[in-house]
């Protein structure tokens, strides 16, 4: 049996000392714990930290209470090197190289690119280098971001087929409510399954460093978790935090991974690809590919957006619901131009009959529909559970 991976999440909160810039303290606490990890050679580390711009905003000397993104972007430009340069000299104390990985959102969007994202990963760690990973943010704007570090620790734990997520903050867990303001809130040490009300208990950041808050980290837990990986919450002041939540000590909040994960290519098309449009379907091919059925022209009742062969789509019921997610066979103008011709075929001024003659040029209703029945191939379809 191969490594266990395990991908760390640091957040900025878990960097900085009370004045915002970076700890180096802090830093080689954490990077001991990850030292002794690596060592064992049981499991392989992949690094997800925040902390560029901070380090930028302390070099610089800034003292702003707000900044504009241009202003982060220049902080991050300035901090990427710092952090960067930082732990490659803590890790080399213990005979550890690191490589740096800089990634915006349209990278896992890609499916070559993310392939080539997951094949230079499973290179690094097959030759014990252990991957620093941070967000692009000198180049990233709202469009390509993927909006906190939470969510790029969630998707780079499925591209490289993570066992583990640890997300470090400075929080000890899910509690109940708000342990900050709410005396009696009690921390919950296991979860089997992400609720809508553990989403409602979850509050806003309250960090000032940092850009998430728990809300983010359930909604990386989920997608983590249906990607096959456990998702542990933990505070990264608890001693020995990382060591001791991998040996099964209840020091945070453990999110279990689904019974049935996905997929690696599923698991891509329902949370790191992007749909470009939506396919509506009707009551009878909801229920068809529920049950792990292609998607056929028969059960499409609409399209939405301007999609291409090949693109990944929402799929939709009548209402709105969101099923799941595929890779078309057919452009949102040819699947129009079916409707249309079904409805054509089906037209109520020949008494609800539907005629076998159509149209020369298309053939008999039965020729046009033969051979372009399948819309999206199970095999490329993902159904949100």
């Amino acid at each position: 049996m191969g490594a266990e991976r395990v991908v760390v999440k640091i957040g900025s909160s878990s960097l900085t000392d009370a004045t915002g810039k970076i700890s180096n303290a802090k830093m080689e606490n954490l990077v001991d714990q990850m030292a002794h990890l690596h060592a064992s050679g049981v499991r392989q580390l992949v690094l997800v930290s925040s902390g560029a711009i901070a380090a930028g905003i302390g070099k610089l000397g800034w003292m702003r209470g707000r900044y504009t993104l241009p202003e982060k972007q220049a902080a991050s430009a300035v901090g990427q090197g710092l952090l960067m340069s930082a732990y490659e000299r803590l890790f080399a104390k213990h005979g550890i190289l690191v490589g740096q990985i800089l990634l915006t959102r349209t990278d896992i969007e890609d499916r070559k690119r993310f392939l080539n994202i997951r094949n230079t990963m499973s290179t690094l760690l097959h030759h014990g280098i252990l991957p620093i990973v941070n967000e692009n943010d000198t180049v990233a704007v709202d469009e390509i971001r993927f909006g906190d570090n939470d969510a790029l620790a969630s998707l780079v734990a499925l591209t490289v087929g993570a066992d583990w997520l640890l997300l470090l903050t400075d929080i000890d867990g899910l509690y109940t409510a708000n342990p900050q303001r709410d005396t009696g809130a009690k921390r919950i040490s296991e979860v089997w399954e992400i609720t809508e009300e553990m989403e409602r208990m979850a509050g806003q950041p309250t960090s000032s460093v940092g850009t998430g808050g728990m809300r983010t980290k359930l909604a990386a837990a989920k997608i983590a978790t249906q990607a096959g990986a456990n998702v542990f919450i933990a505070a990264s002041h608890t001693d020995d935090v990382l060591c001791r939540a991998l040996g099964g000590e209840s020091v945070g909040t453990l999110f279990h991974a689904a019974p049935k994960s996905l997929a690696a290519k599923k698991s891509w098309l329902a949370f790191g690809a992007k749909a470009t449009g939506k396919i509506f379907v009707d009551p009878g091919a909801s229920q068809a590919i529920g049950h792990r059925s292609s998607l056929l022209l028969p059960g499409v009742t609409a399209v939405e957006g301007d999609f291409a062969e090949g693109d990944t789509v929402d799929l939709c019921e009548a209402e709105g619901r969101l099923l799941g997610r595929g890779i078309t066979n057919f452009s949102s103008r040819d699947l129009s131009l079916l409707l249309d011709r079904r409805r054509e075929w089906r037209d109520p001024n020949r008494d609800g009959v539907k005629s076998d003659v159509a149209n020369p040029m298309t053939g008999t209703a039965v020729d046009w529909l033969r051979g372009l029945e399948e819309v999206v191939h199970r095999n490329d379809l993902s159904l949100y559970r």
